[in-house]
């Protein structure tokens, strides 16, 4: 986190994280129900899918609908490692653009 808090103002850091995660962030502020939550909590739960719906409180297809519509926004896999770990690093990054 303090290797992303001194990068905050480089713009190459909000870039980054536009890329990484914009279309869910667009797709939440158009729809709902909100998306980022559940890659938040799925990626928190290292893609493990029974206990990320039961943080969420969602049966596991509303999970699986969820999950392949965030696949889709973002054109990529989320079971893919290297994209996992740019997702993460976005999410976390997210916190220190202003």
């Amino acid at each position: 986190d303090l290797l992303l808090w001194r990068l905050r103002d480089h713009p190459d850091l909000a870039d980054f994280v536009d890329r990484a995660i914009g279309p869910v962030l667009d797709h939440d502020r158009r729809s709902k129900p909100p998306l980022l939550p559940t890659l938040e909590t799925y990626l928190a739960h290292a893609g493990r899918k029974a206990e990320t719906a039961r943080e969420l409180h969602l049966n596991r297809q509303t999970l699986y609908n969820r999950l392949a519509r965030i696949g889709e926004l973002l054109a990529t896999d989320l079971d893919d490692p290297h994209t996992v770990l740019a997702l993460s690093l976005a999410l976390r990054a997210r916190r220190h653009v202003p």
